[in-house]
């Protein structure tokens, strides 16, 4: 679970954006943008009408790190100017009000985001993950599930390509998701810090009862 910021930025909607451009985005380590994804975002971006902006979470990505990612993303044909990175900012406020220049977040793989996953959707932007083989590469997949957001869950790569583009082209029902889902997510257990506390504890103490009682 996660908790609720103190303080929420607005959202701004697609029919609020002033770009012709469609957003895609991902605000995850950069650590874990593999270059598997990187061939899967480089054909979205060449065969689709967007940017994509990129951002380390944490702090300010060093020169080399971020030279290195967007050589990757030029060798495999993508335009410079299309890929964008985003500097740190001082506070989590400025820092969530970001998620509003993106329309669809592009999730890592096989290491998806999580506390980033929890960031996107509380600004009203669905995250396109895929589904993973064990428990680290599954989290973005089980986000998607307690949002009941299976559509935004790819099978495999040319899913997520295919995917990712399908919503380009369908803005109107992407304006809906994004209109709904602060508050869905927000009643969803994935912020119920109170009942996930309480059902947690209640596990560690049948074990313990269990193991030496």
């Amino acid at each position: 679970t996660y908790s609720r910021p103190t303080e929420l930025p607005p959202i701004n909607y697609l029919n609020e954006k002033d770009s012709s451009l469609f957003s895609y985005g991902s605000f995850n380590n950069f650590k874990k943008i593999s270059d598997d994804t990187i061939e899967v975002w480089s054909k979205i971006i060449k065969n689709s009408n967007s940017k994509i902006y990129l951002k380390n979470p944490a702090e300010n990505a060093c020169l080399d790190l971020k030279e290195n990612i967007l050589k990757k993303f030029i060798d495999r044909g993508v335009q410079k100017n299309k890929i964008i990175f985003l500097e740190t900012e001082k506070n989590t406020y400025e820092h969530l009000n970001l998620y509003n220049k993106i329309d669809l977040a592009l999730d890592t793989f096989p290491y998806p985001g999580v506390t980033t996953s929890f960031e996107s959707v509380l600004m009203g932007v669905p995250v396109l993950t895929m589904k993973g083989h064990n428990l680290n590469s599954r989290c973005g997949e089980s986000i998607n599930i307690n949002l009941k957001m299976e559509d935004f869950i790819a099978k495999n790569k040319n899913d997520y390509i295919n995917k990712a583009i399908y919503w380009q082209h369908n803005l109107k029902t992407l304006e809906k998701i994004k209109h709904n889902l602060r508050d869905e997510a927000l009643s969803s257990p994935l912020f119920d810090t109170e009942n996930f506390a309480n059902d947690f504890t209640s596990l560690i103490k049948n074990v313990y009862l269990k193991q030496f009682l």
